[in-house]
């Protein structure tokens, strides 16, 4: 049977005490966990930590941790998520299918035709804990404050790239291997349902941002930003 996997934020030792009222009503309220039960915790490190419940009362838990697995990361490269605010819904849904993926970072961007100017930080935060403990991860992505287009691009220290209609087709095999080599920091900006303005496709040139597409099917935000994240750090070179 496998075993529930839970994110906590404290140091983990042979022994942890964990006294975060939303995780102890979780454990016994949702899961109906109780002493003895085995678990799994990680606390965004490298490795993933499997113990037994000593303790599981109303106000404090203890856990005795008796195996400790590193768990390694099949693809190394450090994806950013530059999207467009779209609707709350869509948005949070790419939140927690591109944790899923292995994203590691999102950056709400406020374009010329995005829907929206903010979003619920605090709840994207707990989407995306949920979205790592149910596929394996260890470490939570980075969720950064909406920021306009102009400001994160400048501030971004990696390398960038477009989702255009225009651009060069990922599936090509240039295009491919230049997004997905191992080892690198990169970042990928989606537009919102409107697309790109031409002033901002002008930013984009005068700055050497390249740019690709997903051919010539007309996606919606929310699906664009999982199918390049998946090409990407799932797909083959």
């Amino acid at each position: 049977m496998r075993l529930h996997r839970f994110y906590i934020n404290q140091q983990i030792g042979k022994e942890v005490r964990i006294e975060d009222k939303e995780l102890l009503h979780q454990w016994q309220k949702v899961f109906r966990l109780k002493a003895s039960d085995r678990v799994i915790i990680f606390n965004g490190g490298d490795s993933e930590y499997e113990g037994f419940f000593k303790i599981l009362a109303k106000n404090e838990a203890v856990i005795q941790i008796d195996k400790e697995r590193e768990v390694k990361n099949p693809v190394n490269i450090e994806l950013h998520l530059f999207q467009s605010i779209i609707k709350k819904d869509n948005f949070e849904f790419i939140v927690e299918k591109c944790t899923e993926i292995g994203v590691s970072a999102y950056h709400p961007i406020i374009s010329e035709r995005s829907e929206k100017k903010s979003l619920n930080i605090e709840r994207l935060n707990k989407i995306a804990k949920e979205s790592a403990e149910q596929s394996g991860k260890t470490k939570l992505p980075q969720i950064f404050a909406p920021e306009s287009l102009g400001k994160a691009i400048k501030e971004f220290d990696g390398e960038l790239f477009v989702l255009d209609f225009d651009g060069e087709p990922l599936k090509s095999l240039d295009c491919h291997a230049s997004l997905a080599m191992t080892g690198r920091k990169i970042a990928i900006l989606i537009g919102p349902e409107g697309g790109w303005s031409e002033n901002e496709r002008i930013i984009f040139d005068e700055m050497g941002i390249r740019s690709f597409s997903l051919g010539e099917q007309i996606l919606r935000a929310e699906t664009a930003a999982i199918v390049s994240s998946a090409l990407i750090l799932l797909g083959k070179n």
